[in-house]
């Protein structure tokens, strides 16, 4: 392994870690040991007893380009995590995917971007809506996985635990 791959490797491995570090335990998110997230020195707020789950609407957790012997490539969403703290009225959240990439028969080595986006619903109403891509780097006979995480979510502080995130795949912009 060339010392870029074990860089890479690296990266990755730190970067589904740190998502992987929160799950999802009801209403309230907590690390794989079962305690509250632990905040940075320099994060502010306090972690709240609740922070909406993450659902993956129908037709959002798989993407595909081509299609038989066309195929370029089927990505896939294998993971959520979410983290969450309130200051100053507001809720702060952190929205992670992470997720595989496999090549097709038509698949072409080079970098590729995931479109993903990230919405917070209250009933009907949008509070947050932000689209993003993860790029990822393609290559024949290898199967890249991706973490993508929005850590710019901020909606007003629910009064009651009516809120849903959703996250996944979006081709529509």
């Amino acid at each position: 392994m060339d010392m870029f791959n074990a860089a890479r490797t690296m990266t990755l491995i730190g970067a589904v870690s740190l998502v992987a570090a929160c799950t999802s335990n009801g209403d309230r998110a907590v690390q794989l040991d079962g305690t509250p997230p632990k905040m940075s020195a320099e994060a502010e707020g306090v972690v709240p007893d609740y922070c909406p789950q993450i659902t993956l609407r129908e037709g959002t957790a798989i993407l595909r380009k081509g299609e038989g012997d066309g195929l370029q490539y089927v990505a896939s969403i294998v993971s959520t995590s979410r983290e969450c703290r309130v200051l100053n009225g507001e809720l702060r959240m952190k929205v992670g995917i992470s997720g595989r990439v496999v090549p097709g028969p038509a698949a072409k080595p080079g970098e590729l971007g995931l479109p993903i986006r990230v919405v917070v619903l209250r009933g009907a109403d949008v509070l947050y809506s932000e689209m993003g891509s993860q790029a990822v780097a393609l290559q024949p006979g290898n199967s890249p996985t991706f973490v993508y995480v929005d850590s710019t979510v901020v909606v007003p502080e629910p009064s009651r635990k009516d809120l849903v995130i959703y996250a996944g795949f979006d081709e529509g912009e």
